[in-house]
């Protein structure tokens, strides 16, 4: 392959691959009195442990579900079924049937890890926390992370000490989505901390099956298990849980390989077959993500022009992405796998044809003499990213081919996901290539409501459609989850039919382990329960 054209460099990644190997010793040399489980992320730092996660879902995978419990849950006990919500910190909800906006939730008795007790009142304070800026505890950066989980939220209150209601700005039948991951935190501690939010999340508390040990930011998180954990079956297995970010996926592999880490996420393709043959085990399952690249709309980007959106994904040979990838990925019919309840039927069809995409071109006005330019930003690893160094490679070939060039711009992934709520016209890119989840509509594809472009959500290209506006506003005004999935096959019709992305791949999701561990299940979720755990002395 040629080298691909970037518009900053890869200086610095293999700095952080030095420290993240320095950082596994260490940690393999502490461990050596025990059998903890060593995790290796692929996020270049330890999420923030404020209840409010950085990292996308990657982040949310290791700094929210770990420590803290939201409202709701996702039962990941299966890897032969989607998951579905279930009860979390709630015990039980239901939708007030004079007013459909209005939701009560009975809560359940838990304390947290503090030992002060979780009750109507931390749950009031956690919600003011992101909504009310008069609060003290409010905080801009918490409030802007949890800012999808909440953009609905109309008002709330407590109904008693075990009671409280949640009433959206219009009938929202997708709440429970955005709730599985709104985090709750001990208001007790936040005191402890000085009123500090920076200060709790070097000593955090929540009410997870994880409680806090220690924090090394950018080499280690070490969690041990909550043995008075509320849900008796999720106390996890093993006592002592090492997370260690390396984002340089060889290194990761070669942890591997060396006992210094027993499971390993985003496996590089390649790597996968010797890993097998040694004897260590690989899961995967259909992953509910779609790798793409997020478009700006806005009036100076060629992606505005619906025709030079379709010629890009008409020119991306998706097989031979896959076949890259050595099958651990399917080639992407839509936004939703094709296999999902909600794909419906969409008119455009995602071919690999270079030859019509050149004709669109040629109708937009572009040509030899008039290639399209555009700059995207990429990563070079991250939550979901796959192998983006390699796969982008593949992509700007294919573009070329057809007259459009393009310009990368790497950054840190978490550094993306800010730039994700900035918005295209702050980035000044034309494309960001940020994974989209497809396990739950109230994040990824809500994204592209007309009235959450920045900085009021998160519709990073300024999308206005409102064929798909109306789409969306019909699945929420359902709150049967089979009557939900039937409107969202209109979403993925609408989305798919114009191009609002350039759809590549819905991943698969492989993962290694050692061979001493037992009892994972690799649900159909971004998120993993790793309670189940048990690693062999």
């Amino acid at each position: 392959m040629k080298s691909l054209c970037f518009g900053t460099t890869l200086r610095g990644f293999a700095a952080a691959a030095l420290i993240a190997a320095t950082a596994l010793s260490a940690t393999a040399e502490r461990a050596a009195a025990g059998s903890p489980l060593r995790i290796a992320s692929s996020l270049s730092d330890i999420p923030n442990l404020w209840a409010a996660p950085d990292g996308g879902f990657e982040g949310v995978r290791f700094g929210g579900y770990t420590i803290f419990d939201a409202l709701v849950l996702w039962d990941l006990s299966s890897a032969d079924r989607p998951s579905r919500l279930v009860p979390g910190l709630a015990e039980s909800w239901s939708v007030d049937p004079a007013d459909p906006k209005r939701w009560i939730f009975r809560l359940r008795e838990a304390r947290f890890h503090d030992g002060s007790p979780w009750n109507a009142d931390a749950a009031i304070w956690n919600l003011d926390s992101v909504k009310n800026k008069d609060a003290p505890q409010f905080h801009p950066g918490r409030a802007g992370a949890a800012g999808s989980r909440t953009q609905s939220i109309a008002a709330y209150g407590k109904i008693d000490d075990r009671t409280i209601f949640i009433e959206t700005k219009q009938v929202n039948g997708l709440l429970l989505y955005e709730l599985s991951s709104l985090f709750f935190a001990s208001p007790a501690r936040f005191a402890e901390a000085g009123n500090d939010w920076n200060a709790f999340a070097q000593n955090p508390s929540g009410t997870g099956p994880y409680r806090f040990v220690s924090l090394k930011k950018g080499t280690e998180l070490h969690l041990e298990a909550n043995r008075d954990y509320w849900n008796p079956a999720r106390v996890p297995k093993t006592q002592d849980l090492f997370v260690l970010p390396v984002p340089d996926a060889n290194t990761r592999v070669a942890a591997l390989r060396s006992g210094q880490v027993d499971l390993v996420d985003t496996l590089p393709p390649d790597a996968i077959p010797s890993l097998q043959a040694a004897g260590y085990t690989i899961t995967e399952n259909t992953y509910p993500h779609t790798w793409l690249w997020r478009l700006s709309f806005t009036e100076d980007s060629p992606f505005a022009d619906i025709r030079v959106r379709k010629a890009a994904n008409l020119a991306i040979d998706r097989a031979a992405i896959v076949e890259f990838l050595g099958g651990h990925a399917t080639a992407a019919e839509g936004f939703a796998p094709p296999d999902a309840p909600w794909f419906g039927k969409p008119d455009f069809k995602l071919a690999y044809d270079p030859e019509a995409a050149k004709a669109l071109l040629a109708e937009a006005g572009y040509g030899p003499d008039k290639p399209v330019e555009v700059k995207i930003v990429i990563s070079s690893s991250g939550g979901g990213q796959m192998v983006p160094l390699s796969m982008n490679e593949i992509i700007q070939e294919n573009l070329r081919a057809v007259g459009i060039n393009v310009t990368y711009d790497v950054r840190d992934f978490t550094a993306m996901i800010t730039m994700l709520r900035q918005g295209a016209k702050e980035a000044k890119a034309n494309g960001i290539n940020v994974a989209m989840t497809m396990q739950e509509p109230a994040t990824g594809i809500v994204s592209y409501t007309s009235t959450l472009a920045p900085p009021a959500g998160s519709n990073w290209g300024f999308y206005n459609d409102p064929e798909f506006d109306a789409a969306l506003k019909a699945v929420r005004a359902e709150f049967d989850p089979e009557a939900q999935e039937r409107a969202l096959a209109r979403v993925n019709e609408a989305l798919t039919n114009a191009a609002a992305a350039l759809l590549v791949v819905h991943d698969k999701g492989p993962r290694a382990l050692s061979p001493k561990l037992k009892g994972f299940v690799q649900a159909r979720n971004w998120y993993q329960d790793f309670t189940t755990i048990e690693v062999a002395d």
